[in-house]
């Protein structure tokens, strides 16, 4: 069976479609896994951020945006971005989309003056993820102040309304974060303390803390001054069963590898506590630091239950890299 996939770059201003040829058990001999590069496709700058609609369009147009907004999400007719000093709304479709609104997370007084390019990810918005049910919400963890603003969507216009401002720990820098599907529970990466956050919703009670690498290894390395931390968080992902949360974090330099972790959650969306059956928490290094990205990607193995494909790709510089692992999981029922 091949599978395509389709990755952005950092460095490149180029879109790479991939196929996965993935091993069959039943060939004699049984066959191994491989990956081809197809084509490469022309984009508009590097870093760049993937979503796409429902019905699966090709490009249809672009639209100017205040600050270098990298994290988008498509809801119904309204596009979402958020990014640096600022968020937009824009309503679609394209090629003549129009903004029905930007928010900050800076001062007014202090826009025209902030870091509008890609650097401002590292100190401002990071991200923008949505719960949905009788009210939907939007939230966007900003790493410089240490919060995650959460907003109200108004169900006719798609504006949002700020709601709440979560905040996380001092100096903890939250990067990335996503919704269990129940919407009781929310997951934040943090990119400066390298930490797994859960929340409860609507409460916003912290309900458990875990390092993102494996708790005995050393936060300092010999060729990183003692101050400063040898790994960086960096993203997470649900399986599509929602029963295992996959994370990563970076290492600071090349010379240190970053890890992948798997944590086994409950059937309420928690964090399965390790007197659990079958709660162990897994963790792997990863085949580089990750650069500026241990992106990953996960989807259900074809015609397996209890198995994820998860993809793994990175921008370290001294060996580009894009890796996939078979994982099996289970659900835990607490």
């Amino acid at each position: 069976m091949e599978l395509l996939i389709l990755s952005g770059s950092f460095t490149s201003l180029s879109l790479w479609l991939l196929a996965l040829t993935l091993p069959s058990p039943t060939a004699s001999p049984p066959s191994e896994a491989s990956i081809r590069l197809v084509r490469s496709i022309l984009a508009l700058g590097p870093h760049q951020y993937l979503h796409s609609s429902p019905t699966k369009d090709v490009h249809l147009g672009a639209a100017p945006i205040t600050a270098t907004s990298s994290y988008i999400t498509i809801r119904d007719k309204w596009m979402y971005s958020a990014g640096g000093p600022t968020g937009e709304v824009h309503r679609l479709p394209f090629p003549e989309p129009v903004k029905e609104q930007q928010f900050l997370f800076v001062p007014e007084d202090e826009l025209e003056t902030a870091d509008k390019t890609r650097a401002a990810l590292r100190t401002g918005s990071h991200a923008i993820e949505f719960s949905e049910g009788d009210v939907a919400r939007a939230y966007v963890p900003v790493l410089g102040t240490d919060t995650v603003h959460i907003y109200i969507v108004d169900p006719v216009t798609g504006l949002l309304a700020e709601k709440k401002v979560l905040k996380t720990p001092e100096g903890s820098g939250p990067r990335h974060l996503k919704l269990h599907p129940n919407g009781q529970v929310l997951y934040v990466v943090t990119e400066h303390d390298n930490t797994l956050l859960t929340y409860s919703l609507p409460s916003l009670k912290l309900l458990s803390t875990h390092t993102l690498y494996p708790p005995a290894t050393s936060l300092s390395s010999p060729k990183v001054p003692v101050d400063h931390p040898s790994y960086r968080g960096d993203t997470l992902m649900l399986s599509p069963s929602a029963t295992t949360l996959f994370t990563t974090t970076r290492g600071a330099t090349p010379a240190t590898r970053g890890w992948l972790a798997a944590f086994p959650l409950t059937s309420s969306g928690l964090i399965a506590p390790l007197s659990s059956d079958s709660a162990e928490i897994t963790y792997w290094l990863t085949p580089t630091s990750g650069g500026k990205a241990n992106a990953i990607d996960v989807l259900s193995y074809p015609g397996e239950k209890d198995k994820v494909l998860l993809v793994l790709t990175d921008d370290d510089p001294s060996s580009l890299s894009f890796q996939w692992r078979i994982i099996q999981h289970r659900s835990i029922n607490h």
